[in-house]
């Protein structure tokens, strides 16, 4: 089957609110202009919330698919509005003071990055032409992106293709050390809420960390969306645990794995079962799929609507994205469940991991060519790398290996469906992973610097850097002499350079303390 299935025209309007204005080809389904009923949330995931306040935007979302029961498609939408004195042709439906319409390109397969380019360049045409019954720039994108994405599209080119225009480097430079910790908590299956002021920032976070999971991306989302995310079959696992009086570990991964959709795997164990039976993926919800949330085993959504925000207790974990490019404005909130916080804090370990890519990014970045090192796909592979040496520590249970990735995190992972499901398995290559971190070296000064930034990077307020300062102050000065205070010295003014109105509070961390 072709990849690409329809050209969507999603419009609002002031008394009907959000409505399909014209599809190519047409849509069949029994609902309004031929709506399906799997897609009847697709008016209103077309058109960002708050409508009128938006000039501009590209949504990623997912939807059921009508064609097979239990899986879903991808569409991507490029929204617009148009002053409506500036249109040649109005219809009689034009009575307020601009025109909103978005243009969606539906796909049986996951092409966020490859079609965001083409659509914004068409929806640009399209509205510039100030006329809206002329469609035929959408007949022909759609005939178009056919010739373009054909049914051939598999193995590592599709895999490339899907990656395309998703960007990591851009993840790690606005949340730093923190995108471990997003990685890590996806594999949690938590209720985590990412909100941001626009779709476009919301879909290239929430995809980016995705793609840090090998083969997640372009093979793991197919079961993904919360619209056919049920729990009933989960229900059925758990049905049958208790007709046993005694249950195995390594029998419920079977039985999961009885159930799990994705039965293609390579030779890992990729990609994981992160968002099958009742665990979602979303990277953009509206207002209306709201109730859908509390019927979810686990989910990770997006939304730009405040008012997700203010439930929260519909959710364990809620990140806050601004879109002003500014570190201290992108928060990890835990809301519902304060040990979390505390299971996911980044060990050392993590640290030197997260600070060697953070580096090797802003030297990328910074390079006048196109080196490999730092590139997404480099990241990509470092993931994998972390990845499966976390997943060989958690099966070996070694004792002095498990306590780099976090003890407490390694055993709640354990607890999850996707590493039940991976470890009951048998994969070729990942017996043959040693365990252990890649970073597990001996704690020196450098690591209480990775620690102090990245205190600073991850609070609001200034009290836990000024905390942290104090403390490790204090031990570096106990255990190693000058170097303490030379340590401490080099931090305060690398405070006060960040966040000169903090310099009295650091001042007063210094002062010695009592004994």
């Amino acid at each position: 089957m072709h990849p690409i299935l329809n050209v969507v025209v999603v419009s609002f309007h002031h008394k009907r609110g959000c409505e399909v204005e014209y599809s190519h080809p047409k849509l069949d389904g029994s609902g309004e202009a031929g709506l399906p009923d799997e897609w009847h949330l697709l008016p209103s995931l077309a058109l960002p919330d708050g409508v009128h306040n938006c000039q501009k935007d590209t949504i990623f979302f997912l939807l059921p698919s009508k064609e097979e029961p239990g899986k879903c498609v991808f569409g991507i939408s490029c929204y617009r509005q148009i002053d409506s004195k500036e249109l040649l042709n109005k219809s009689d439906d034009v009575t307020r003071a601009s025109v909103q319409k978005a243009v969606c390109v539906l796909s049986r397969i996951p092409l966020f990055g490859p079609l965001k380019a083409k659509l914004e360049v068409i929806t640009q045409a399209y509205f510039e032409q100030k006329d809206f019954s002329k469609v035929d720039v959408l007949a022909q994108m759609y005939t178009n992106l056919c010739d373009i994405f054909d049914e051939n599209l598999t193995g590592e080119y599709f895999s490339n293709l899907a990656h395309h225009e998703i960007s990591i480097q851009e993840l790690f430079v606005r949340f730093r050390h923190r995108a471990l910790l997003l990685f890590k908590l996806f594999l949690l299956e938590r209720k985590v809420l990412f909100i941001a002021p626009t779709g476009l920032r919301l879909g290239e976070t929430m995809l980016a960390i995705v793609s840090m999971f090998p083969k997640l991306l372009e093979e793991g989302l197919y079961y993904a969306t919360i619209g056919v995310n049920t729990n009933d079959k989960t229900k059925a696992v758990n049905q049958e645990k208790k007709s046993s009086d005694i249950v195995i570990e390594e029998d419920v991964g079977v039985q999961l794995t009885r159930y799990d959709p994705l039965k293609e795997k390579d030779s890992c164990g990729f990609p994981l079962s992160l968002f099958t039976q009742g665990c979602s993926f979303d990277p953009y919800l509206s207002i209306q799929s709201m109730d859908y949330i509390s019927k979810t085993q686990s989910c990770i959504v997006g939304a730009t609507n405040a008012l997700f925000a203010v439930k929260k207790d519909l959710f364990d974990v809620i990140v806050k994205i601004e879109d002003d490019g500014s570190l201290v404005h992108n928060h990890i909130e835990f809301v519902n469940d304060s040990a979390l916080e505390r299971v996911l804090a980044l060990t050392s370990a993590d640290l030197r991991f997260a600070d060697f890519v953070l580096k090797k990014v802003e030297e990328q970045m910074k390079a006048s060519t196109s080196e490999f090192d730092g590139s997404d796909e480099w990241i990509r592979l470092q993931m994998k790398n972390y990845l499966l040496g976390l997943v060989a520590t958690s099966r070996s249970d070694l004792q002095a290996a498990v306590p780099h990735f976090g003890v407490a995190f390694v055993n709640e992972w354990r607890r999850t469906k996707n590493h039940k499901i991976w470890v009951a398995n048998k994969h070729e290559d990942l017996a043959s992973v040693p365990p252990g971190h890649m970073f597990s070296e001996q704690m020196g000064v450098y690591d209480v610097y990775l620690r102090f930034e990245h205190a600073v990077n991850g609070v609001e307020g200034a009290s836990k850097v000024i905390g942290t300062v104090n403390t490790a102050g204090k031990n570096l000065g106990t255990s190693i002499g000058e170097t303490g205070s030379r340590v401490k010295a080099k931090f305060t003014n690398w405070w006060n350079r960040k966040n000169p109105a903090a310099q009295e509070g650091i001042e007063q961390a210094e002062e010695p303390q009592s004994e």
